[in-house]
């Protein structure tokens, strides 16, 4: 296999992260990072070596730390492109052919437009594999719902991962009624235009205010917002909510409050043999991102070339699952439900596992253009 690289950044907190690095870090509060460290070049480093393959005795790749949170991505983003191609390089010499970008690095740099091309490295925005796993995992709570005709409101709906998971939901699961969020009403009126012309009986909606998702019984976030915007009176009872955001778009304190309410971490894909040997990326050991998923499948498989750029097209989904299915001895499958990074078990999961996830079976058509993951 290639050897791969996956860019990351820190979340919502200096402190909270920094601590991995050594334990006093954590005691210095975020204010204070924040003015040190304001308007200066943090230079990208390896946060850790990773293992895919069982008898690995040497890193399979690595995982590359930009040090900066995602609000500073969001506010500074021009100044972070040069910070990126710093980390390209770094990966490239590492030994890294390909890398993929986590988290809003995707955004930022227009789903990889902006560094695609490169003199280092391949690149990928990792948003095939986690529409795809996305998609299957709503298709699931669609059938565990109560309701004949669940409502599915999709929040981020016209960006990357929106549109193509938009896209698979309109053809293989038309029974539910769909209410598009997001801020591009264009954008929104032409996905819910191309949903119909898709599958005709699909019945979409669409918002820009997050007040409408109060009539849904599931919702997926999308976004690429830095901050966590869902509050509880936003939510019906009973509600399930899939968080496919990084950073999250979601918050514990939200299940206190509705404890009614299930939210679901979303995107996420178990590698039973996947180590990060020096520090981890927030995730249960055996679990990934999608968006790592997607990098490390393309790795496997010797991919040549950029793959995911700006909107992935249902062409590139239907390999990337599979390539996917090819390495299914490496994992590479919906991972059980977790919560805030805690597993949770309900009897839905019953009902999950008595029914195999929908295969795909593609028809392309035209994707709309890139809006933000």
């Amino acid at each position: 296999m290639k050897k791969f690289a996956f860019l990351v950044h820190l979340r919502s907190s200096y402190r909270k992260d920094l601590q991995v690095l050594a334990p006093p870090l954590g005691w210095i509060p975020d204010a204070v990072y924040r003015f040190a460290l304001r308007n200066r070049p943090l230079a990208p480093f390896v946060w850790s070596d990773v293992t895919l393959t069982p008898d690995a005795t040497e890193p399979e790749g690595y995982i590359i730390m930009l040090p900066y949170t995602g609000r500073q991505l969001l506010e500074q983003q021009k100044a972070m492109l040069p910070r990126i191609q710093e980390a390209l390089a770094l990966a490239a010499s590492k030994g890294a052919e390909l890398m993929g970008l986590g988290a809003l690095t995707s955004p930022i740099t227009i789903g990889g437009k902006l560094v695609s091309n490169n003199p280092y490295l391949s690149v990928t925005n990792g948003n095939a594999y986690t529409a795809v796993i996305t998609w299957q995992r709503i298709a699931q709570l669609i059938r565990e719902c109560h309701n004949p005709r669940p409502v599915v409101a999709l929040v981020g709906a016209t960006g990357s991962v929106g549109t193509l998971v938009g896209t698979l939901l309109a053809k293989h699961q038309p029974e539910a009624k769909y209410l598009l969020l997001a801020r591009n009403a264009h954008r929104l009126y032409r996905l819910a235009a191309d949903m119909r012309a898709i599958n005709s009986s699909v019945q979409t909606e669409v918002y820009q205010q997050l007040d409408a998702i109060r009539q849904a019984d599931i919702v997926v976030l999308l976004t690429s917002a830095a901050d966590s915007i869902l509050q509880p009176h936003h939510l019906k009872m009973g509600a399930v909510v899939l968080d496919d955001t990084q950073p999250r778009n979601t918050h514990p304190s939200l299940l206190r409050k509705r404890p009614d309410v299930t939210v679901i971490d979303g995107g996420l894909v178990t590698v039973p043999h996947l180590r990060c040997h020096q520090r981890h990326v927030g995730l249960p050991a055996g679990v990934s991102y999608a968006c790592l998923a997607e990098t490390m499948l393309l790795a496997q498989a010797h991919y040549q070339g950029d793959f995911s750029i700006g909107n992935p097209t249902l062409e590139q989904a239907e390999y990337i699952h599979t390539v996917a299915h090819r390495f299914s001895h490496l994992g590479f499958d919906i991972a059980p439900d977790h919560s805030f990074g805690k597993p949770i078990f309900r009897r839905a999961i019953v009902a999950r596992e008595q029914k195999p996830v929908q295969q795909l079976n593609f028809v392309p058509i035209t994707v709309p253009s890139y809006g933000s993951c």
